[in-house]
């Protein structure tokens, strides 16, 4: 799985082996198509296809150096879109008026894709039918795709993102054909904070001019990456921030609202007004945190010793190739119903807290069976963000996650997980990993504010990290890993923006782990991602261990590490967490073993992919025993330690 363009919704990525047949099943999709014009018209009903330049342009194929991974492309394409032809035909054939092709790779900075879309457009369209509506998201598309898109003359209709990028300088630059419409997509589809008119109707009087009549309001992207409906949301929506907050319903709504601003800009009078009162509060700082971003130095985001000289005085006594894990454990059912109780107040938050300690006992216990030499608990806590009751987002398939909502400043009113920590160290002589999620992974991962930087919220939260760090070391911990999965998700698409949002990335995470002591060992983990078009700013985060997603990519990201000179530890997964199926000894063993054909066992953590939520316990023990056992194997095949 990879994340979708810059978003955290996950998708399953496209395989393919091009001496394969390729055939298509489209039934269940007609189906539902039809169940749509069933239920709303032929009218209303408007069905969305992924264009096929997107799906070649996202698969996976066996080699990937460039050139020869572009040839693959053409040629998945090429098989593509005699089906895509007949999938239109059939979809026009039903008398639905307009077709919604999702052309996401339009957003794409790569001069090889251009030619893939003059290939494939317009010779899939049908000649007649349906309006063709062409959409991209999540950033512009850059002036040669603008420059085709508004050639074809068979899209009627263009939507573009007007929430993310510069469409706007686009259009001002290049004008709009007056044969097509112009799908304005000006009500941010991935934020939960209400259509803003300060931001709203620049943008209105500088397209309607160029568009006229032809301009349609819509949302930026899918409403998908967004809440249901706000009204569930009670205790929200009686809180300060409640009046500027809106979700999928309420964008809805919006759009409405907007299409009417156009001609009566008094309509959104009631939007500024809430606006002015939210900003008149949450621009009211917490002075402790303003005062220390105002007051950071460059000494802030450097650990007091280099790598060279802390490795050294870290985790003394544990064996080479420590064998520990990612993070969560199986989040069962017994778990989740703890949460449950304590939020209907059937327990208090000692009852909760006691309960809650069984369940830690019992991962230390299980840990301590299997013989992990370094063991984990999670928790985490801020204040500054607003959590919902019913604020589902769907994250993979039916898993669904609640982000929350930053509307203030980030802070840490109180130690976050230290008092589960020490619970954890007491029932193990081993040493517990505090864990914790890194400062672009929280914002990413959430729905930050609109009133200042993302840059200035990943330094607040940087802040809290490095209090909840020196509290940890106080209680004793000795390993802290400081999650930063997100880093490479939430790079800018624009090759201009990204050096900016990297340094700033980098130094939010330094920032949250410069003053840890040298004897502290801090970990990191990435996964979900492609990395290797920042190496080097991974490389800046000066942690002690990155802990990586690598075990379903034949080692590509551990060459990548070895590529730029990477000196510091790393934890290559040595399995699949995402397979229920238990990896055999020996297949863990042929992993170490590949690992230290291009690395030393002294920087050789021994660890799963990513963490284990998704497993159930008898998949997980099983799991690690085996991780455990291929580590004492290579130790004594290979005499390290």
């Amino acid at each position: 799985m990879k994340k979708w363009i810059t978003s955290n919704y996950h998708y399953m990525v496209p395989e393919c082996d091009t001496k394969e047949l390729l055939q298509a099943d489209f039934s269940p999709y007609m189906a539902d198509v039809k169940r749509g014009i069933a239920a709303l018209g032929k009218e209303c009903a408007t069905p969305v296809v992924v264009g096929p330049v997107t799906i070649a342009y996202l698969t996976q194929f066996e080699s990937f150096s460039k050139g020869y991974h572009n040839e693959q492309r053409k040629n998945l394409l090429a098989k593509l879109l005699p089906l895509y032809q007949q999938l239109l035909k059939d979809v026009a054939a039903t008398g639905v008026t307009e077709i919604q092709v999702h052309e996401a790779a339009l957003v794409f900075e790569d001069a090889d894709i251009l030619p893939l879309f003059q290939t494939t457009y317009p010779a899939i369209l049908p000649t007649q039918g349906p309006a063709i509506n062409i959409v991209s998201f999540m950033e512009d598309v850059g002036q040669s795709h603008y420059e085709w898109l508004t050639s074809v003359k068979e899209f009627d209709v263009i939507s573009m993102d007007f929430t993310r990028g510069d469409s706007l300088s686009l259009i001002k630059a290049n004008g709009f054909p007056k044969d097509k419409t112009l799908g304005c997509g000006v009500v941010d589809a991935r934020s939960v904070w209400s259509i803003d008119p300060t931001k709203v109707k620049p943008i209105l009087d500088a397209v309607l001019p160029i568009a006229g009549g032809n301009l349609r309001i819509q949302p930026s992207a899918s409403l998908q990456f967004t809440p249901w409906d706000l009204s569930c949301e009670k205790e929200i929506l009686a809180h300060p921030a409640g009046a500027v907050l809106a979700f999928a319903t309420q964008k809805l709504k919006e759009v409405s609202v907007v299409a009417k601003a156009c001609s009566n800009p008094d309509v959104l009078d009631s939007y500024s007004t809430a606006w002015t009162k939210y900003r008149a509060v949450a621009s009211a700082p917490n002075s402790a945190v303003g005062q220390r971003i105002k007051s950071l130095a460059s000494k802030d985001f450097e650990r007091s010793e280099k790598f060279e000289a802390r490795r050294p005085k870290q985790l003394k006594g544990v064996p080479l190739l420590p064998t520990t894990t990612i993070g969560s454990f199986p989040q069962t059912k017994e778990v989740r119903s703890l949460r449950t109780q304590k939020k209907k107040g059937l327990l208090s938050q000692k009852e909760y807290e006691a309960a809650i300690d069984q369940q830690i006992a019992l991962a230390i216990g299980i840990q301590t069976g299997l013989g992990l030499d370094i063991r984990i608990f999670l928790f985490n806590k801020f204040s500054g963000m607003l959590f919902t009751t019913n604020g589902w987002v769907q994250s993979f398939g039916s898993r669904c996650v609640r982000p929350p909502i930053f509307w203030a400043d980030i802070h840490r009113p109180t130690a976050m997980t230290v008092r589960e920590f020490k619970v954890a160290q007491d029932l193990t002589d081993k040493p517990v990993k505090g864990m914790l999620t890194g400062p672009v992974t929280i914002l990413n991962w959430s729905f930050p504010r609109q009133d200042i930087s993302r840059k200035e919220q990943a330094y607040q939260i940087g802040l809290a990290i490095q209090d909840e760090i020196a509290d940890l070391e106080a209680a004793g911990c000795q390993v802290i890993q400081v999650d930063e999965p997100a880093l490479r998700e939430a790079m800018p698409l624009r090759e201009q923006k990204k050096q900016e949002y990297l340094d700033w990335a980098v130094d939010s995470f330094r920032l949250a782990t410069a003053k840890a002591k040298s004897e502290t060992q801090i970990h990191t983990h990435m996964c979900y991602c492609e990395f290797q078009d920042c190496m080097e700013a991974i490389d800046k985060l000066d942690t002690d261990c990155n802990s990586i997603e690598n075990a379903r990519n034949d080692n590509r990201t551990l060459m990548a590490f070895k590529d730029i000179g990477y000196t510091k530890d790393l934890g290559p997964g040595t399995y699949d967490i995402h397979s229920p199926v238990v990896p055999p000894i020996d297949f863990i063993v042929g992993k170490l073993n590949s690992f230290l054909e291009c690395m030393e066992p002294e920087s050789l953590v021994v660890n799963p992919d990513c963490g284990l939520k998704t497993r159930t316990w008898p998949e997980t023990i099983g799991a690690l025993q085996n991780m455990v056992e291929a580590t004492k194997k290579v130790r004594k095949e290979r005499h390290i330690g």
